[in-house]
């Protein structure tokens, strides 16, 4: 194990805030407990933001920093050194290093000496200090500056860039490496949320920029926070709260909703400004009196699966929260329902003890929260659902395949039960809840690549068990609705984007609760696997779940993704040769048109499947563009790679009708004796060709001799 690992930073750090006297308040991140997992894209959401400090001097020396924490002879700086050294450091007397090798992360310069690199604080600590270390301990400030209880809060980094990052934020500066920026800017928001420090507008936006798409998909265990918030939370009136025991009373069995949820023929779409409005505008569609409302975290997803199915099977909406405070709105949706009961989805971390008090208010409640996201499904299986015969299997470590079983779920009033996928068995507390519900048969949703194939022999050992995959996350969904839902049988049909959670995650519980399948699409048609089923499955409604850049009405009006590959030409790219272009595999019953290119220009007229290459293509690179039509698809145009340089053959005919040969091929070649003449030769002109050749060598080759004159 790394040195780093198991060097402790100082206790002092975790003294709450109250003890720094008429110091200022230090926001608090709103964050959540130490070893719990979010995705990358979460992180910015975890922090205050807050204008940089700047009417306190920022004063280095008030940083201590390369202290021996552990008293071995090495410092903070030689520790990080043994650390990263890429290659065995020998440590000798007063931890003088040899042997080591230390790559930046940065740059990708490498030191074979420490004299040639310099250890980075990531959050460099001017930077930590206009951010709220102002106003921290002296013991405060010398444990962030040392902070090995975390691998990434100090880097080797090459001198050079060092010196350009300086103090500055990732709205201000980035590695050059950029492979690297994804790493580097989670490193910081972690640091950020560790030591609740604040951003600033323009450090949030960019933090946002970089944690997104693939990077923000990254999941990330959350680190101590080293320092409490000292802002009072308010504390309304005491109202009865119904806490969960270690074995939690079943919920009754679920009561019909007061009124029936419709959706218009056609398409319709449930969205809002934010993720917030998007979940209020999917509760809105219920009538006041539900049986229970499920709140969660809108920063993460596991929480929102597992009670989206849990909110269908009660016949109530979910809500999302922000982990601290609750908007208004969302409290005065909760209100118009006058659910019975408030369901929390989540530990205090997530979802804080003040929106807690807030809700008991209003319903009484119940907190289903465990050590991790497992643990808090777990818990809201148990407290949501007396028994069922059946369960759905997905992984907690990505959003879309469990979100897709959400709609089949509710139709077969089961749960959705998250397992880490990756892990080669399921934790004997969840197979406990099985037993306990009495499940005899369950699904599991996703290829082995989510749900591993270990998982699956251990759970066929005990449950009848089926695997419900496809290439893709889409195609999951689709396969997924295939074989639960069947044509008018459902009332509606749902459309999310697979590409990030949270509209899609309150829509979930709504398609749960109507027994209608939700599908996952990208923002701008569906994909073939989706396309297909949804027309077979023939709802009276289509709905899109969130606003139009996450599902267009090109895709809420289930227009396909036309599936493409890119097309090939073959044939020999020479003046005189023709050319064939074979558009590849498309979706069944494509027409095509297309277009020749010359270095990447349009070739006029050239508009067949072949071509015919001419001498004005010599030299020039040809290729084919393609495009597809296809009813109930979108256009879609490919590219084919490029030919080599057009070049000449060594020979060729005549020009027709002509005693003439083509002038890139003028030696004429006289058949009949044989001979080949040059032009210029005495009897050039006179000669009726039946062969050109490009050269004389080409000519001897083909078994022609020089004229004499």
């Amino acid at each position: 194990m790394p040195k780093r690992a198991i060097i402790a930073v100082s206790t002092t750090a975790a003294l709450i805030v109250s003890l720094l006297g008429a110091q200022p308040a230090l926001a608090t991140p709103t964050g959540t407990a130490q070893g719990a997992q979010t995705t990358a894209t979460a992180l910015p959401g975890l922090l205050s933001v807050q204008a940089p400090d700047t009417t306190h001097s920022y004063d280095r020396a008030a940083f201590e920093h390369w202290i021996d924490a552990d008293g071995d002879g090495c410092n903070t700086r030689y520790e990080v050194l043994i650390d990263e050294s890429t290659t065995p450091v020998t440590i000798s007397e007063r931890c003088t290093l040899t042997g080591g090798t230390w790559v930046s992360p940065y740059d990708g310069l490498t030191a074979y000496s420490p004299a040639e690199i310099e250890i980075d604080h990531v959050v460099a600590l001017a930077e930590a200090w206009r951010s709220g270390a102002w106003a921290w301990s002296d013991q405060q400030r010398e444990d962030f500056a040392n902070d090995l209880g975390v691998g990434y809060a100090l880097t080797a980094a090459s001198t050079l860039s060092n010196q350009s990052k300086s103090d500055k934020d990732p709205a201000r500066w980035m590695p050059t490496n950029g492979a690297y920026a994804c790493e580097y800017v989670t490193s910081w928001a972690l640091m950020k949320y560790r030591w609740s420090l604040t951003v600033d507008s323009a450090e949030l936006a960019a933090l946002q920029t970089t944690l997104s798409g693939s990077c923000g998909e990254t999941i990330v265990d959350l680190p101590q926070v080293m320092l409490a918030s000292t802002s009072p939370e308010p504390t309304p009136t005491p109202t009865p709260t119904v806490e969960p025991t270690a074995t939690p009373t079943p919920t009754p069995e679920p009561t019909p909703a007061p009124e029936p949820i419709t959706f218009p023929a056609g398409t319709s779409r449930l969205a809002g400004a934010d993720r917030f409005d998007t979940a209020i505008a999917v509760s809105k569609k219920y009538a006041p009196g539900v049986e229970a409302v499920f709140v969660a975290t809108a920063m993460n997803f596991p929480d929102a699966l597992s009670a989206a199915a849990a909110a269908a099977y009660l016949n109530g909406p979910l809500l999302l929260t922000p982990a601290s405070s609750m908007p208004l709105k969302v409290r005065d949706e909760i209100k118009r329902l006058k659910p019975k009961k408030i369901y929390i989805a989540g530990g205090s971390a997530v979802v804080s003890e003040s929106i807690r008090r807030s809700l008991s208010a209003i319903a009484p409640v119940q907190r289903l929260g465990g050590a991790s996201r497992y643990e808090t499904g777990q818990k809201i299986v148990k407290s949501v659902f007396p028994s069922s015969s059946h369960a759905f299997i997905a992984t907690g470590r990505t959003f879309p395949d469990a979100l897709a079983a959400t709609g089949a779920a509710g139709a077969n009033a089961a749960p959705v039960v998250l397992v880490d996928g990756v892990s080669r068995s399921v934790p004997a507390a969840t197979l406990n809840m099985l037993a306990g519900l009495g499940v005899k048969s369950v699904t599991i949703v996703g290829g082995t690549g989510a749900v591993s194939s270990s998982i699956e022999s251990q759970l066929r050992q005990r449950y009848s068990t089926s695997r419900i995959g496809g290439a893709d996350r889409y195609a999951t969904a689709a396969n997924i609705n295939n074989a639960f839902f069947s044509a008018g049988t459902a009332p509606a049909a749902f459309l999310a984007t697979g590409q990030n959670f949270p509209d899609a995650l309150a829509g979930a519980a709504l398609a749960g609760r109507l027994k209608s399948p939700v599908y996952v699409t990208t923002a701008a048609c569906v994909p073939e696997a989706s396309h297909r089923s949804l027309k077979t499955l023939s709802a009276r409604s289509t709905v899109a779940l969130g606003g139009t850049a996450v599902v267009s009405n090109t895709a809420l009006g289930n227009t396909g993704c036309l599936s493409a590959s890119a097309p090939r030409i073959s044939g020999s790219a020479t003046v005189t040769s023709r050319l064939t272009a074979s558009p590849g595999a498309w979706t069944s019953g494509t027409t095509f048109r297309y277009q020749w290119l010359a270095n990447g220009a349009a070739i006029s007229g050239a508009t067949g499947s072949t071509l015919s290459v001419t001498a004005g293509m010599a030299g020039k690179r040809l290729s084919v563009r393609v495009t597809g039509l296809n009813s109930g698809y979108t256009t879609r145009t490919m590219t084919s790679a490029s030919t080599a340089a057009v070049g000449y053959p060594s020979r060729t005919v005549p020009i027709s009708g002509t005693w003439n040969c083509p002038s890139w091929a003028p030696i004429k070649g006289n058949a009949d004796s044989m001979i080949y003449h040059v032009p210029g030769g005495q009897y050039y002109a006179r000669t009726n060709p039946e062969e050109c050749f490009r050269t004389e060598s080409a000519a001897v080759a083909a078994g022609y001799r020089k004229s004499q004159r």
